[in-house]
């Protein structure tokens, strides 16, 4: 008898169950295909970016290579490779190497560009972004002046290195006082870097 009520139960039990996925199966399967679609679209972007990434290396290694041999224009158009901007170490520091190579070609104009895409560029790092700026005032104190003051009273990792480059400037323009009062901050400063202090110290001595 109680096998009767056992197949009973199982027979109702197979009956909830087929009408459940009647209901439900067409879900279940479609969340099933979802998953594996998007574990397969994780690992080609996964696959992809590591290409990118091994592509932007191999380019920027000859980049380099090229400015290491003395062939400027090859180095830079090297740099200014597409392929470097979706990898934003690559893009950053290829940017600036393209500053550099500039510079040293005595491109000014074509430097400011670059350090300014990176300046105006809010995804990339601000200290990143506040380094650009320093190199930018170093080739062109007198326009970039302003941002100058900027990097000082932003009180990050680039102030000190402003601060004595402003001293530096006053001291070019003949400002001694000015020359002064910054290198005796920088003494001063308990958050100066050593070096920064001896190097203040002994000029603060050397000033009339």
């Amino acid at each position: 008898m109680s096998d009767i009520f056992q197949e009973i139960d199982e027979d109702l039990r197979q009956d909830k169950a087929a009408r459940l996925w009647k209901a439900y199966g067409k879900y279940l399967v479609s969340l099933a295909i979802f998953i594996i679609l998007a574990i397969a679209g994780y690992r080609f972007i996964e696959h992809r970016n590591e290409e990118n990434r091994e592509q932007a290396s191999e380019l920027y290694e000859l980049a380099s290579e090229a400015g290491r041999t003395g062939d400027k224009k090859a180095a830079i158009e090297l740099f200014s490779d597409d392929r470097f901007d979706g990898i934003m170490g690559y893009a950053i520091i290829s940017k600036l190497k393209k500053a550099t190579l500039a510079k040293s070609n005595n491109d000014v104009e074509g430097m400011a560009i670059v350090l300014k895409e990176i300046i105006t560029n809010e995804e990339i790092p601000p200290y990143l972004r506040n380094l650009a700026r320093l190199k930018l005032i170093a080739s062109d104190s007198d326009n970039y002046i302003s941002l100058l003051d900027a990097l000082i009273e932003g009180d990050g990792p680039w102030k000190f290195i402003a601060l004595e480059l402003k001293g530096g400037m006053a001291l070019e323009g003949g400002n001694l006082k000015e020359a002064r009062s910054i290198f005796k901050e920088l003494t001063d400063e308990a958050d100066t870097p050593n070096n920064m202090r001896r190097r203040a110290s002994e000029i603060l001595k050397a000033l009339p």
